[in-house]
């Protein structure tokens, strides 16, 4: 049976040619400022583009309720007890 030590750690010196990356550098920062504001620029663009297309759809959807709303109190009572029977006949048959 082993028993309990402490583990002995093994440390690597950094090489003298190693050189640390510098944040001083305003070429590459700048070139990643630039980078950043084209990847927001598209992606606000594909949001509005998506927005759009929903807002167009609902637009379509609420016109389209309303016109059958209107259309149902404009047409008479009669004709809707004519029609009530057909559609419930075909949702059935699905």
């Amino acid at each position: 049976m082993k028993d309990k030590c402490a583990r002995e750690i093994h440390w690597a010196f950094l090489p003298d040619r190693y050189e640390p990356l510098s944040e001083d550098d305003d070429e590459g920062r700048q070139r990643a400022k630039e980078e950043k504001k084209k990847k927001k620029k598209r992606k606000y663009k594909k949001v509005k583009k998506n927005v759009g297309k929903a807002l167009r759809y609902s637009w379509k959807c609420f016109m389209l309720g309303l016109h059958s709303m209107a259309a149902s109190y404009a047409t008479p009572l009669t004709t809707v007890a004519t029609l009530v029977p057909e559609f419930h006949a075909e949702w059935n048959r699905r």
